[in-house]
């Protein structure tokens, strides 16, 4: 990936134009039809943009704000802002007012693009910045321009990307061109992208993943990317646009998985059989690992039969082209991961967080193993001036231990901005304190348990991470969300979203009893500790009332802020003190709060 040793995100533009010219860069929805813009027309596009913003006295260092749901447009903002030495900052479409307000005057735009149908919204949020929308922006022009692009330093921050506020108003995480480069170099060991590769983008170019990956790794291999219209185009021509490659998180693959089923559910008995016979025979196959104990013959009729008449049919629906999914953002349910195991389309496990630009580790089609997200990038090594360490309970550091996972190296973030506190709190002697705990095996793959803030520890003196635990709940049917609370008390429980049409046949006096059942069937595997007591059924957890992040994270504080009346009454109906919850709940909600002022 020699463009992006360079280390200069303007420079890598043109190099992906001098290397792969005609070849198309994006495909995406337009007007009745489609648009495909080679890598040539995007560099000519770029610069006419880059233009323009010099117009409007954008200078280097200052910050340009865009505003819109996921759009082709964003590609064109960030490179334009490269192009002049500008910080690009992508802003959520989906936040409420006051974090809208909070991210705009916290990082103080120049200039603010947007799309048109969030005008309004946004014109009534950023006070007297100017907008610019995106149809005022120039299309591709002559093409034969000349522009004299601003040299970049590797250290000058080139985005910043607002963390999801989990923990109260986000914080503007300053990224490098120097940690985007060398993350893409390292990436691109680990997928094998090609210029026959299609990658379908879903996620929000604010997530620093899809950025990361359809920005610079995808395309210094010279492959597509597909930006369908919305989700529903997504799912409505995915068969269309042929991907070979798709990023994801976790919801995404739940609700792939349970519209497979309800297909397979609506097919004749005769299908259904046809398709459980050749789930069994594959999950014999690939859980004899390198032994031939799934049988000789089981892996013929696999190989002969059942994957090209029934896999290979439910492929189709993907276009037939798909080669694997990468998931990040959350853990991934193994559930999920040996489904799609089975079908043939492998789903790669990864992990990394925006303030280290953002991957760390990932499975891939060489080296994968269930449950892990996967070895480390190279980028971690000593020789490439990285490294990475787990410090544990008594506060020891080291490689072989269980604890928080501490890394440096060339993709750990500048620091917060305008936020010296919270940078010096998470940057301690150049080690990134991720707050993420785990452990690396003897094989090098990393394994996670949960946030470091997020321990419970039981009244017996127990500790389990709860992020484990709702994984596995979240697996029961009808279960949409779930958050596990359990601090000091005797047991654990679960705080539960249902979907109300998988339960519309269950009278709501049986709803409660029929959760818990489903609940319990799902986690014979846990520690008796780990096993969840009792389930409340609250109401859905919701971006608009702050109970979920962006990101779609549970806002625990928030939860308990919302809903701590109910929690407690129904502690107390379980035998727990509901004092002790009281004092749990509103501390728990001042701690994170006050994190959040940081």
């Amino acid at each position: 990936m020699q463009q992006a040793t360079t280390h200069d995100l303007g420079q890598f533009a043109q190099n992906l134009a001098n290397n792969f010219d005609k070849r198309t860069f994006l495909h995406y929805p337009e007007g009745k039809g489609f648009r495909s813009v080679s890598y040539a027309q995007f560099l000519a596009r770029t610069d006419a943009w880059a233009q323009r913003l010099r117009a409007q006295e954008v200078q280097p260092g200052d910050r340009v704000a865009f505003i819109t749901p996921k759009s082709p447009n964003q590609v064109f903002a960030f490179y334009a802002c490269w192009r002049i030495g500008a910080i690009a900052v992508p802003i959520c479409e989906a936040l409420g007012n006051a974090e809208m307000t909070f991210v705009i005057q916290d990082s103080e735009p120049s200039l603010i693009l947007v799309d048109e149908t969030m005008q309004s919204r946004v014109t009534a949020n950023a006070g007297d910045i100017p907008l610019l929308s995106f149809s005022q922006m120039p299309d591709f022009g002559s093409g034969g321009m000349t522009f004299e692009r601003h040299e970049n330093d590797p250290d000058d921050v080139a985005a910043l990307i607002y963390t999801s506020g989990s923990t109260g108003m986000p914080k503007g995480v300053m990224l490098t061109h120097r940690n985007f480069t060398t993350n893409a170099v390292s990436a691109v060991e680990k997928f094998h992208f090609t210029q026959s590769d299609r990658v379908i983008s879903l996620l929000p170019y604010w997530h620093s993943f899809a950025l990361i990956v359809e920005l610079l790794v995808a395309p210094s291999r010279g492959a597509c990317t597909i930006i369908p219209r919305d989700k529903r185009d997504f799912k409505r021509n995915i068969a269309t646009y042929k991907p070979t490659v798709v990023l994801v998180v976790p919801r995404i693959m739940d609700a792939l998985k349970t519209s497979i089923e309800k297909r397979i559910q609506e097919q004749p008995g005769a299908v259904q059989k046809l398709v459980k016979q050749a789930t069994y025979n594959a999950s014999r196959i690939f859980t004899a690992g390198s032994r031939i104990d799934g049988g000789l013959l089981r892996m013929f009729t696999h190989h002969t039969f059942y994957n090209p008449l029934v896999f290979r049919a439910i492929r189709k629906n993907f276009g037939g082209k798909l080669r694997f999914f990468v998931s990040g953002g959350a853990p991934l349910d193994m559930d999920n991961q040996i489904f799609f195991k089975y079908l043939g389309i492998p789903v790669y496990q990864g992990y990394g967080l925006t303030e280290s630009t953002p991957v760390i580790s990932t499975n891939n089609e060489d080296v994968h193993r269930l449950g892990s997200s996967g070895p480390l990038l190279s980028w971690l090594t000593p020789e490439q001036g990285g490294d990475y360490t787990f410090k544990d309970q008594n506060g020891e550091l080291g490689k072989n231990l269980k604890g928080e996972l501490l890394v440096k190296g060339d993709c750990v973030m500048k620091g917060y901005w305008r936020h010296t506190d919270a940078s010096a709190k998470t940057l301690v002697d150049g080690w990134l304190h991720t707050g993420d705990m785990g452990y690396v095996d003897e094989d090098g793959f990393l394994f996670l348990d949960g946030r470091q803030g997020n321990m419970i520890v039981l009244y017996g003196g127990e500790k389990l991470h709860p992020e484990h635990v709702e994984d596995v709940v979240k697996t029961a049917e009808a279960v949409t969300e779930c958050m596990v609370i359990g601090e000091k008390c005797k047991n654990v429980y679960a705080l539960a979203n249902v979907d109300a049409k998988g339960m519309k046949n269950i009278p709501s006096e049986e709803r409660q009893d029929t959760i818990r059942k489903r609940i319990l069937e799902k986690t014979p595997h846990l520690a008796s500790y780990q096993k969840p007591k009792d389930v409340l059924i609250l109401p859905e957890f919701t971006v608009e009332d702050g109970t979920l992040t962006v990101t779609l994270k549970v806002r625990r504080h928030k939860v308990w802020e919302k809903y701590g009346e109910e929690i407690r009454a129904f502690l107390m109906a379980n035998g727990e003190e509901a004092a002790t919850q009281t004092e749990v709940g509103i501390a728990s909600s001042k701690i994170m709060e006050s994190l959040g002022k940081a």
